[in-house]
């Protein structure tokens, strides 16, 4: 079982990160106030379609760094 990563971690990278892109937009809804609060939207490297499980090439890169 992969380790639970550290929540503030996983904001950090994915703000920074060229190639996020969230889990929302990807599947066509596009954000509004109906599936994304203002209040708490966070990006978080578990929202991305790279994420693959903690598998993100760049996630993985970020961690180790390398």
């Amino acid at each position: 079982m992969k380790p639970i990563h550290d929540e503030k971690k996983m904001r950090d990278i994915a703000v920074e990160c060229q190639e996020f892109e969230h889990i929302i937009n990807a599947m066509g809804y596009g954000y509004s106030l109906l599936n994304v609060s203002p209040d708490d939207f966070v990006q978080r490297c578990s929202d991305c379609v790279n994420w693959l499980g903690g598998d993100c090439d760049i996630f993985q890169r970020e961690i180790n760094g390398k």
